[in-house]
């Protein structure tokens, strides 16, 4: 079924009224690819295994026809989707209630670290949608606190990730309870075997719409990598930090420890960055993401299994500080950056120990990779300088003169001053000190902004000091 370009309209997909207006007011002009190909599909009621490539709008491929399909004179959930994880869940869950505002659609989250009796309320007070991680929604459903007698569409999202996390026999008793006729989507980056043995027992027929196949990863992402001795990579990865200076970045190791070696390192260079790990409690992770999305935080270091359903927009580098040990692995790291059509850069910092590896996963799916030059010390410096001066420059130029009255003179003295390198060192360095960690955050957990997180360079927010 292919749609022509010039019939690329949320109009022309026989929408109702309510959902082209809610999907006007968040700023959705045309379909994606995805979009385009799953929707006619799924509305006809056709079973689906969809292969697209991570960050070209999966959630409202699905999103729409269970917007559609709901019937809102019931109560009764009518259809389930299922993630990998609780920030994904999040993602999902509000992406389905701002698509379906207009037409009335109640959704609910539930995840595990979350209080079941918040969910529980929720549940009972109507839902027609709900979203949910494997584990948590088969213990609502085993205390019966949850039925699926009436649901009528099941979304598997991000099945390849759940199969890694290790969510087969939970999936498998899910579909116990989800009545066998129902509509079945199943959404994945990419189609390894135990895919096939999901699609084989959960789907009727269903027709495969394969958008990355030959190309599975971001086509916009320039998919870079250093060569690096393994004891050097952390200076590597400072200096490619300071010189590329992302907006936002996110940090791949492989092992916690390896995550918390990496974190220290940049947090004793007085980078904005934070760690996520698996044992981490869920406020705090929350706590991070929030200051993650807002820019107080500029550098994430994660490994896989902390980062799954992760979604930040925006995000303009990842860097893949040790191998992944499958191309699946790469391709959902590489993904996180050059979402929905934006661009972005994957750069792997690669040792003669990782090389065989690193080729073997390019391969796999004929990545197009290019070397990159570590950047000297002087050439770092050189940029750290001239973006601390321009930005000066720049809110110098904001403010009024009568603001600088006071100072004005001060500035001509120390400006003649033969000690003139060192006053201004000094003020700068008072400047742009970062204030102490938060009392909270005095455990073992890393704390969210780190020391010298606000420096301009570093991205934080400058804390203005005025000595008289």
């Amino acid at each position: 079924m292919e749609i022509a370009a010039a019939s690329r309209s949320f109009e022309s997909l026989n929408l109702s009224a309510e959902t082209l207006a809610s999907l006007d007011a968040k700023g959705y002009r045309q379909p994606t690819d995805v979009q385009a190909e799953t929707i006619p599909r799924a509305q006809a009621g056709k079973d689906l295994v969809v292969q697209s490539r991570t960050g070209t709008g999966k959630t409202a491929a699905f999103g729409i026809p269970i917007v559609e399909r709901v019937d809102t004179q019931s109560d009764a959930v009518q259809a389930v989707a299922l993630t990998p994880t609780r920030e994904l869940a999040m993602q999902v869950a509000q992406e389905l209630e701002e698509i379906g505002r207009g037409r009335g659609i109640k959704v609910v989250c539930i995840y595990g670290g979350d209080p079941m009796e918040r969910q529980l309320e929720a549940i009972k007070a109507g839902a027609h949608v709900i979203v949910g991680t494997p584990g948590r929604v088969l213990d609502h459903l085993r205390r019966r606190t949850l039925k699926f007698d009436t649901v009528k569409m099941l979304v598997l999202d991000e099945a390849d990730r759940m199969l890694d996390m290790g969510f087969a026999v939970e999936m498998g008793q899910i579909m116990e309870f989800v009545p066998q006729e129902r509509q079945t989507l199943l959404f994945s980056a990419t189609v390894p075997l135990g895919i096939r043995g999901l699609i084989y027992h959960y789907l009727n027929e269903p027709e495969w719409v394969l958008l990355s196949e030959d190309q599975i990863y971001v086509k916009e992402v320039e998919h870079m990598y250093s060569l690096t001795p393994r004891m050097h990579k952390e200076d590597t990865l400072y200096k490619m930090l300071e010189y590329e200076n992302p907006a936002s970045s996110m940090i791949f190791c492989n092992t916690r420890e390896e995550t918390r070696l990496v974190y220290t390192y940049l947090a004793g260079k007085g980078l904005a960055s934070a760690m996520l790990s698996s044992d981490l409690p869920q406020k705090k992770r929350e706590r991070v993401m929030a200051q993650f999305r807002s820019g107080q935080i500029r550098h994430l270091v994660t490994t896989d299994v902390a980062s799954r359903g992760i979604d930040v927009e925006d995000l303009s580098h990842v860097f893949i500080f040790s191998t992944p040990d499958s191309p699946e692995q790469y391709i959902h790291r590489a993904g996180r950056t050059g979402r929905v059509g934006k661009s972005g850069r994957a750069i792997s910092l690669i040792s003669a120990h990782d090389l065989m590896n690193f080729n073997r996963l390019v391969k796999r799916y004929h990545v197009e990779v290019r070397e990159m030059t570590v950047p000297s010390e002087a050439e770092v410096q050189e940029r750290k300088v001239e973006r601390i001066v321009t930005s000066l420059a720049a809110e110098g130029q904001t403010l009024p003169l009568e603001d600088f009255a006071e100072f004005s003179p001060i500035a001509r003295r120390v400006a003649d001053h033969e000690h003139r390198d060192r006053i201004v060192a000094l003020l700068l360095r008072r400047n742009f000190q970062a204030p102490p960690p938060e009392a909270d955050e005095a455990d073992d957990a890393p704390p969210a902004i780190v020391p010298g997180g606000g420096r301009p360079g570093a991205g934080g927010q400058r804390r203005r000091r005025r000595r008289r």
